[in-house]
């Protein structure tokens, strides 16, 4: 269950909560994408309980959302992933950019199912 809600917090963290300001400004400013990787962060994790633990676990989990949230979403290691399995064409084309968006959702979505899965 908590999976889920972690997929939940997400969501609400990347869509409810990201304004035009740091939607627009994340890429080119780390102090902008530091902002919203914490919002994202807390919204998981408040959606997911797993930052309520008493011990070592809790901080860990916070660093991994927080930190693999903050280089998906500053850098554009998306793109180059897309680019180096073959998805060029996929990423510019008529899907684009919501071809991004959607493998972007996945890598954020698998991130969550490791933490889940190996730390919480």
């Amino acid at each position: 269950m908590s999976l889920l809600l972690a997929i939940i917090g997400h969501l609400v963290g990347d869509y409810l909560l990201q304004n035009d300001w740091m939607a627009l400004n994340k890429k080119q400013n780390l102090a902008i994408c530091a902002v919203h990787a914490t919002i994202w962060t807390l919204s998981v994790a408040l959606f997911s309980g797993w930052f309520f633990y008493q011990n070592w676990t809790g901080a860990l989990i916070g660093g991994v959302l927080y930190f693999t949230h903050l280089i998906q979403d500053h850098t554009n290691i998306v793109v180059w992933w897309m680019d180096a399995i073959g998805q060029h064409q996929f990423r510019t084309g008529p899907c684009a950019p919501w071809s991004i968006i959607v493998v972007d959702n996945v890598w954020h979505i698998v991130t969550l199912w490791a933490v889940w899965k190996f730390i919480a």
